[in-house]
């Protein structure tokens, strides 16, 4: 539907080669390409034609890129723009070329053939013809069908109903866990329900967007970025509806987008008929969003999913009022138990996040065990409350190396039970699984986290792209769900800026798609992603996926835990420390580093075996997993060196914990080849922030200084 004029493709570039590589590609394509070498050259061009699509070098002999964009724009000429640099942009210099040159597509040089020509076709369609659908084609989509949903008063019942046949001992196994499977469903559903609920209230504003988008582009056809404009809101629709389960409101919004496509703004041939079709389709799917919004209209609150689950190890009958209205404060899902053996059971059955301990429970109160024997069941670093009597104290390096993020001491108030309850939904947020979704749409990333975050997920969105290299440093997310379409930078070029980085090049992405062909699939892993999601996007595909990926990123293997010792390797450490470094610098709090170091461990291997000397390595990693709190940080940096970072503590503190450290270890025999048991010494040094050092490296090195001349001098 193309007429002759303006209909080329020009590409603006003085690398010879690259103008060959792309006449060639866009050629092969079928478009029509005037390749030119400079801005005169390209000006001259443009005062005898008018382009459909400029592509454009940022360095440019005489004139750079950016100045020759500025003269286009001057000159009211709206034509697609998209800009090739070699290098990545920040985000001032991004919003500019969006919103004042209205680039439509920036690009990093080198390109990817494939991924380039992928990109470039979702701005400007092939050359071929494409007819519009008739709307007795178009078959019912394979979304999601909407579960039903219980209500607020039903999903409360049947949770009670659940927790008590899971704490009747005379449940099977077998029931408990299909019982624990059956509880997390109906949470999750409830979830979405909720979701869903949020989404009708803004679907109509989402509709009302879309028609004054194509009402804009009707009213101005010549204008292609007003067309661009109005397929882009259609398409975010078309997703995100069709993720929510609406898809019907999916139908239409992907009919617009197609109708949208066949526009050609340069003929008036059979525009018309085209034009009538769209506003068809916006009108006919507004009628459907109106019933949809009548009939899903309800004015039940919004129910809140737990933020956590606790366990409450408290004397039978010992403050059960002040525990349940703590945990509706803080919105935790909230178990209780009257000894500490019925906890170590509860712990080896149920996945709780966090456990509340009354110290009158634990015999061993003076070295806490009861908290370390719960972390042993659970097989992971838990939060942990304590709670005291009042009449003995507790120093603060005996609380931290019992693994208590907060202490009560006295009786326990709501007020203060609420308190801890929220200070341990913090220190357990840092050992979740992050996943940063990467889409402009807030609709569909808001989806993500409704489905996502009752798995015990932690979620972030990020709506701008270009400041994906701020947020990889500050959020450290295990996986990345990455949208492909975006204004101005394609999830493509994201992905390829991500794996040439060597701190992020490990990180799974998974790209959201709407092209689920096999080009789409082919660009998807040509750019570096790992796998893909089909837009609509389902709730148990996004599930399933995301959490195979996740297995896989955080298992023994991964770069991120060290296999011998299960804490962090020294890579994963600097990373998480930097950013623990940053939190306490924007609060004004200390931080102490202390390195831990098996004393003659080069000579284990020698003395004792292979495997002693892996033995004491996986005990130490043991040992340390098992006391300190949830939010301090635990790694290995080398063979038999370990360091620990600990948020707002001083290093006097830290040497109190060390000889706490030295009491367990002393305890502790190896097995040796030669058969008789041994024993080792560990050696301690320190740094604090910000006094010897404001970054990880220079506290680290501080520390280890320290360390080795503790070692010259014995």
């Amino acid at each position: 539907m193309m007429t002759e004029q303006e209909t080329y493709i020009l590409v603006i570039d003085d690398d010879k080669n690259f103008r060959d590589l792309v006449g060639d590609l866009l050629r092969s394509r079928g478009y029509e390409v005037v390749l030119t070498r400079s801005a005169k050259e390209a000006t001259a061009t443009l005062e005898a034609k008018r382009p459909a699509l400029a592509i454009v070098d940022y360095r440019l002999p005489e004139t750079d890129g950016m100045t020759w964009i500025s003269n286009v724009r001057e000159q009211n000429l709206n034509f697609p723009i998209v800009l090739c640099t070699g290098n990545w942009c920040d985000q001032k210099t991004f919003n500019w070329l969006r919103n004042i040159l209205r680039v439509s597509l920036v690009i990093q040089k080198p390109i990817v053939p494939e991924l380039f020509v992928h990109s470039l076709e979702n701005i400007i369609p092939p050359p071929a013809e494409k007819s519009p659908v008739p709307a007795s084609e178009i078959d019912e989509p394979k979304g999601f069908k909407a579960q039903p949903i219980l209500d607020a008063a039903q999903v409360e019942e049947s949770l009670k109903q659940i927790e008590r046949m899971l704490a009747d001992e005379e449940t099977f196994p077998e029931e408990a866990e299909r019982l624990k499977k059956l509880k997390r469903k109906i949470e999750t559903q409830n979830a979405i329900s909720k979701a869903r609920e949020a989404f009708v209230k803004e679907l109509p504003e989402a509709w009302k967007d879309l028609t004054s988008a194509v009402k804009k582009a009707r009213e101005n056809p010549k204008n292609l970025l007003l067309l661009q404009d109005a397929m882009g809101v259609a398409h975010k629709v078309k997703g995100t509806a069709g993720s929510y389960g609406f898809t019907k409101v999916g139908q239409f919004a992907e009919r617009v987008e197609d109708f949208l496509v066949t526009v050609d703004p340069h003929s008036d041939t059979e525009q018309e008929v085209v034009w009538a079709e769209i506003i068809r389709c916006v009108t006919e799917g507004n009628q459907v969003i109106t019933e949809i919004s009548r009939s899903q209209s309800t004015s039940a609150e919004s129910q809140k999913l737990p933020a956590m689950s606790c366990l409450a190890v408290v004397p039978e009958g010992a403050y059960p009022t002040e525990l349940k209205g703590a945990a509706a404060d803080a919105n935790c899902e909230l178990d209780l138990v009257g000894s500490s053996v019925g906890a170590i059971v509860k712990f080896g059955k149920n996945a709780f996040d966090s456990a509340i301990i009354d110290l009158s429970l634990d015999m061993t109160s003076g070295r806490f065990q009861l908290a370390r024997e719960l972390r042993q069941a659970a097989k992971k670093i838990i939060p942990l409350c304590f709670v005291a009597d009042g009449e003995k104290e507790f120093t603060q390096a005996d609380i931290v190396y019992g693994g208590a993020s907060v202490l009560i001491s006295g009786d326990g108030t709501r007020g203060n039970l609420s308190e801890a309850m929220q200070i341990m939904t913090i220190a357990g947020q840092m050992r979740k699984p992050r996943v940063l979704c990467v889409d402009d749409d807030p609709l569909l990333s808001s989806f993500v986290e409704s489905v996502l975050s009752p798995t015990g997920i932690t979620v972030r969105s990020l709506n701008e792209p270009i400041v994906i290299l701020d947020v990889m440093h500050d959020f450290q997310p295990d996986l990345i769900l990455l949208d492909v379409i975006m204004p101005g930078l394609t999830g493509y070029e994201v992905c390829r800026l991500l794996k040439s980085h060597d701190d992020w090049k490990h990180v799974p992405v998974i790209f959201l798609t709407s092209k689920s062909d096999s080009q789409g699939k082919r660009a998807a892993f040509t750019a570096g992603g790992t796998d893909f999601l089909s837009k609509p996007v389902l709730m148990d595909e996004l599930l399933s996926r995301v959490k195979a990926h996740l297995s896989k990123t955080l298992s023994e293997a991964s770069t991120r835990i060290d296999p011998q010792s299960k804490v962090l390797t020294a890579n994963a450490l600097l990373a998480e420390s930097e950013q623990l470094i940053n939190i306490c610098h924007q609060q004004s709090q200390n931080l102490a580093v202390g390195i831990i170091s098996i004393v003659d461990y080069d000579q284990l291997d020698t003395l004792h075996g292979a495997f002693s000397a892996e033995h004491t390595v996986g005990k130490l990693g043991e040992l340390l997993n098992e006391r300190l709190r949830a939010e301090d940080l635990r790694g290995r940096i080398s063979g038999g060196e370990f360091m620990i970072v600990l948020p707002g503590e001083t290093t006097e503190v830290l040497t109190m914990i060390f000889e706490l450290f030295r009491e367990d270890w002393d305890k502790m025999w190896f097995p040796s080849v030669r058969g008789k048991e041994f024993q080792t010494n560990l050696a301690f040094s320190t740094a604090e922030f910000p006094l010897e050092g404001d970054n990880f490296e220079k506290l680290r090195d501080y520390a280890l200084r320290g360390l080795r001349q503790r070692s010259a001098l014995s």
